[in-house]
């Protein structure tokens, strides 16, 4: 089995995307699993020109030489692709979209619909690897991942809102049954089995609207003392 992770914070492994990436990786772990790692910010990786010379003129080949060159090949061979993004205006950071735009020499340039959708045939017959997406945001409302969950919709979603709490001790005690989800989904997912929806309802964090009011007054309260 072999996972493929993107870290898209530019935080990389101080923030709190990497500490649920590495919860997942931890439980995938367990099982005999081959885990390769990289924070997007540290990589090369140029912006698509929507030239379209990788479809008509050099097909599968984009104009960019940089780490895409390698990227591109991985993508195919993994079993499981991890993606971690912290939400940013409620859309995924921009390191993780130009990557994910690159990718477009893995389509052919026809169309065709199916089951009343429309879309671009892959260029190579290759397995479809399963997509875990891990996101966390400051808010402590679920609806600013809205956004995140509507361009990924075939994702196993692992969410995160006011995802601060992790930089403290009360807040992990919260958070240590997210965590404990997380490493099993990893173990399961590792291990080739379906995760249960009992499991995928854990992998979301939802706060009572008391849990929101702390969380919105130990924000404030720190923000004033930023500003001091």
């Amino acid at each position: 089995m072999k996972i493929l992770a993107f870290n898209a914070s530019p935080r990389k492994s101080k923030g709190t995307t990497d500490v649920l990436m590495e919860a997942f990786i931890d439980g995938a772990k367990k099982s005999n699993t081959d885990v390769e790692k990289h924070h997007i910010v540290d990589l090369n990786i140029n912006g698509c020109l929507s030239c379209f010379t990788c479809w008509w003129k050099t097909p599968g080949v984009c104009v960019h030489r940089d780490d895409m060159d390698w990227i591109i090949p991985k993508l195919s061979e993994a079993d499981i692709l991890l993606f971690g993004t912290p939400i940013y205006g409620r859309n995924i950071t921009h390191y993780m979209q130009r990557m994910v735009e690159r990718t477009f020499p893995l389509s052919l340039p026809e169309m065709f619909a199916k089951d009343g959708q429309t879309s671009h045939p892959s260029r190579q017959q290759r397995k479809i690897p399963h997509l875990v997406l891990t996101a966390t945001c400051g808010f402590p409302d679920l609806n600013n991942f809205d956004q995140v969950r509507a361009l990924y919709p075939t994702a196993v979603p692992i969410l995160l809102p006011a995802s601060q709490m992790l930089f403290n001790d009360e807040g992990k005690e919260y958070l240590s049954d997210f965590l404990e989800a997380i490493r099993l989904a990893g173990q399961k997912m590792a291990e080739g089995d379906e995760i249960p929806g009992s499991l995928k309802d854990k992998l979301i964090v939802e706060y009572s609207d008391e849990m929101k009011s702390t969380v919105i007054k130990t924000h404030n309260l720190y923000s004033a003392s930023r500003l001091e």
